[in-house]
């Protein structure tokens, strides 16, 4: 279990991953936000897209487990001068039901987050209990809406940083197992559809769709975007390494990379992004 909250940085978020809140049609038709929805919005991140779904809504409350992260949002809400959006610093992951009353928002809405908070959390009943607490804040017929990451996201990014984490405490003398660096450094947890389905099912909800898709997913800024990547995502994975140790270890993941996921022609970096989706009914 990782705690990343104090660790996200708005700016490499911004330069490095303007994509995540740009890919979102399929999700967001998913939500089909109304003027009479009021949209809580979990994991929102920088508030770009909870900005974008508010201009549909009634309301939206951009909620996110990172204070930096909600200090960006609310100075680009300030900043437009935008009346229906909220922010909070709320753990997605564990204080969903204690936060909000029954019936304040009919729609959840996540994007790009529920890995992470699945992450955070120490087994699959825990995982299983966050859905639960969406569900118990959900008025009947109200709606669950999430992209995440899904089994087999970034597969070779994982093999990547796993294999230099190693190499790099080795040098250390010191050995670290897999098993070591997935309990204490690796930040996500990747559900498969199967598992998502279940805990959806135990929670009382009716699932109208359940999804995954394989959606590579270009990076930004060209030959330096994989390492603008791990910059931004993979920050969890160097804890106990001093800088120099990180920035080499990097730089090798890097080029393990150029063999899988470096386009030479079109001189980009490409991930193979695994997405699960789904929306889920309150009845």
């Amino acid at each position: 279990m990782v705690s990343t909250s104090e660790q996200w940085s708005p700016n490499n978020y911004v330069t490095h991953a303007s994509y995540v809140p740009v890919l979102t049609s399929r999700v967001v038709s998913l939500l089909a936000p109304t003027s009479a929805d009021h949209i809580l919005d979990l994991g929102a991140g920088d508030g770009i897209l909870s900005i974008a779904i508010a201009s549909q809504a009634a309301s939206v409350h951009c909620t996110d487990g990172s204070p930096h992260m909600v200090e960006y949002a609310r100075a680009r809400i300030t900043e437009g001068k935008i009346a229906n959006v909220t922010t909070e610093v709320v753990d997605g992951g564990t204080e969903v039901k204690a936060m909000f009353p029954v019936g304040k928002y009919n729609k959840v809405f996540s994007n790009a987050a529920y890995h992470w908070i699945f992450g955070s959390l120490p087994s699959n009943e825990a995982r299983a209990k966050a859905l639960q607490d969406v569900y118990d804040i959900l008025p009947q017929g109200g709606e669950f809406v999430v992209e995440c990451g899904g089994h087999g996201n970034i597969g070779e990014i994982l093999v990547a940083l796993v294999s230099v984490v190693k190499s790099a405490w080795a040098k250390k003398g010191v050995v670290k197992t897999y098993a070591e660096i997935k309990e204490k450094l690796w930040p996500w947890y990747f559900a498969t559809n199967d598992e998502i389905e279940e805990w959806l099912k135990a929670a009382g909800f009716k699932i109208e769709l359940l999804e995954r898709e394989y959606r590579p997913t270009t990076l930004n800024n060209g030959d330096i975007g994989m390492k603008g990547w791990i910059d931004t995502f993979g920050f969890t994975f160097w804890e106990g390494l001093n800088e120099e140790e990180k920035d080499a270890s990097i730089a090798e993941a890097v080029e393990l990379l150029r063999g899988a996921d470096w386009l030479e022609r079109e001189g980009q970096w490409v991930a193979g992004y695994v997405r699960c989706r789904f929306k889920a009914i309150k009845e």
